[in-house]
C-alpha cells in the first residue's frame, strides 16, 4: 500500500490533507467550547451549540503522517484523540494509516438493506475475517449501536426488523451517524509479517431517501466516496417473480407492495446521477467503482430456481480463503439469465451503459427456509451467500485474490 497524504472523513465524507487533522483534549477538568462543526454535523441548533472540550491543530513534520500525540494549549494535558477538522468527529487510526473502504447498500424501500448491513457486519466479525485471517473491530460506539439496531432484534429476540426511518424526517434516529469498523488483515511480506488496516463505513439508508437527487446529495453523499455499491433487488417487487410465488410467501417477504416501491432502474439513475455531478464525469463517461446487483431475500424466490443453479449451493470463499472466480461467474451468469427472464431489462440497462465494473449475486441474510412469519417471527439468522457481493468488492479493491 502507498504512502498516503490525504484522507477522507468516515462521517462527513470531506476529503482532507494529513496535515489538517486536528485534536481534542481527553481532559474532562478542561474547559468545555462551543463546538459548531459538531452542532452542524449532528443538524442542530447553532443558537444552542453542543459543547465540547478544546480543539486545536498542531504543525505536522511531513506531508505522509499525523503526530501520535499533542499538548492542549488550554490546559496542557497530553491528547491522542485525533478528529476531522470539518465535522470534529474523532477519526480511526486506520482513516490516517489504512485504506478508507466505504461500502454504500442500496436499494429501493423494503429491499432488505437493514437484515443486510445488520447479519454482515455480524459474519464479518465472527466468521469472514477470520477465515481470511484477519479481525473486525468495532469504532468507537459502533459495535454497540449495531447490537441495539440489529443484534437485539435478529438475535436475541428472533424478529425480523422494522423499516429504516428517513433520517430526513427524523434527525434524531442517528441514521446519519454510520457504523464503522476496522478490518486488520495479514500481510506476508518478504521477512517478515505485517498487518494492514482498512476502514469499513456501512449505512443503514432509509430507501425513502433515495427517491430523491436532492436528498441523496444532502444525506447520502457517502455514496459518491465508495469503494463499492451493493445494490440490492427485491424480487418481491418484480411482478414476473412476485406472480409465481404464493400470495402468504410474499405478503411475509416484502414490507410494502411491490406497486408502490420506487423502481431499481429508477434509484440506479438517481444514484449514477449523484456520482456523476460529484465527479463532474460527462454521460458518455462510465463510472469506475464497482456494483455488486444482488437478489435479495433469495430465500424467498429459492423454489423458483432451476434445482442446477451454482448459487443454489453454500458460498465456498471463505472455506476456500480466496475468491472462488469459477464459483463467481456460475453466480454472475445465472443471476443475469434470470433477470432477462424475468423482464427486468431496464436495471440492466442502467448498470451496462453506466458502470465500466459490474457484477450480479443472489443472497439471504436471514437464511433459505427463514421467511419471517406472521407476526415477524424469524428463526437465528443463517445467511446464504451474504459474504459474496461483499468479497468481490474487496477483490476488486485488491485487498483479497481471487484464484
Amino acid at each position: 500500500m502507498g504512502m498516503k497524504t490525504t484522507f477522507i472523513c468516515p462521517y462527513c465524507f470531506e476529503k482532507h490533507k494529513l496535515s489538517e487533522v486536528q485534536f481534542r483534549c481527553t481532559n474532562k477538568r478542561c474547559k468545555d467550547f462551543d463546538d459548531v462543526e459538531m452542532t452542524k454535523y449532528e443538524n442542530g441548533n447553532l443558537k444552542m451549540p453542543k459543547q465540547g472540550k478544546k480543539t486545536f491543530s498542531v504543525p505536522s513534520k511531513n506531508a505522509f503522517s499525523v503526530p501520535q500525540s499533542a499538548k492542549c494549549p488550554e490546559c496542557g494535558n497530553t491528547t491522542y484523540k485525533h478528529i476531522c477538522p470539518s465535522c470534529h468527529n474523532e477519526l480511526p487510526e486506520s482513516t490516517l494509516t489504512g485504506k478508507d473502504m466505504i461500502i454504500s447498500v442500496v436499494g429501493s424501500r423494503a429491499t432488505g438493506k437493514s437484515h443486510f448491513v445488520g447479519v454482515i457486519i455480524k459474519e464479518l466479525r465472527d466468521r469472514i475475517s477470520v477465515s481470511f485471517g484477519g479481525s473486525l473491530e468495532g469504532f468507537a460506539d459502533s459495535y454497540q449501536r449495531w447490537q441495539t439496531n440489529f443484534g437485539n432484534s435478529l438475535y436475541d429476540n428472533n424478529m425480523k426488523l422494522e423499516l429504516t426511518q428517513s433520517s430526513v424526517q427524523n434527525v434524531d434516529n442517528g441514521a446519519y451517524r454510520p457504523l464503522i469498523f476496522k478490518l486488520k488483515l495479514k500481510h506476508k511480506a518478504l521477512f517478515k509479517e505485517s498487518i494492514e488496516s482498512f476502514t469499513f463505513v456501512f449505512f443503514d439508508t432509509a430507501g425513502e431517501d433515495l427517491n430523491d437527487e436532492d436528498t441523496m446529495s444532502t444525506v447520502n453523499k457517502y455514496i459518491c466516496k465508495s469503494a463499492g455499491i451493493v445494490f440490492l433487488l427485491d424480487p418481491m417487487q418484480i411482478p414476473a417473480v412476485a406472480n409465481q410465488l404464493d400470495e402468504s410467501t410474499v405478503k411475509r417477504a416484502a414490507a410494502i407492495d411491490y406497486r408502490s416501491a420506487a423502481k431499481a432502474d429508477d434509484i440506479m439513475t438517481r444514484v449514477s446521477n449523484l456520482i456523476r455531478n460529484d465527479r463532474k464525469l460527462p454521460d458518455t463517461s462510465k463510472i469506475d467503482i464497482p456494483v455488486a446487483a444482488v437478489f435479495s431475500k433469495f430465500d424467498a424466490i429459492e423454489p423458483i430456481i432451476p434445482t442446477d443453479c451454482t448459487v443454489l449451493n453454500p458460498s465456498p470463499h471463505c472455506s476456500e480463503k480466496h475468491f472462488d472466480m469459477s464459483d463467481w461467474h456460475n453466480v454472475n451468469s445465472e443471476i443475469l439469465a434470470l433477470l432477462h427472464e424475468w423482464g427486468a431489462d431496464a436495471f440492466i440497462s442502467q448498470l451496462e451503459t453506466n458502470y465500466s465494473n459490474f457484477s450480479y449475486f443472489a443472497a439471504s441474510a436471514l437464511g433459505l427456509n427463514n421467511n419471517p412469519d406472521q407476526s415477524g417471527k424469524i428463526e437465528r439468522p443463517r445467511p446464504h451467500r451474504i459474504e459474496d457481493p461483499f468479497l468481490w468488492i474487496l477483490k476488486e479493491n485488491g485487498v483479497i485474490k481471487g484464484k
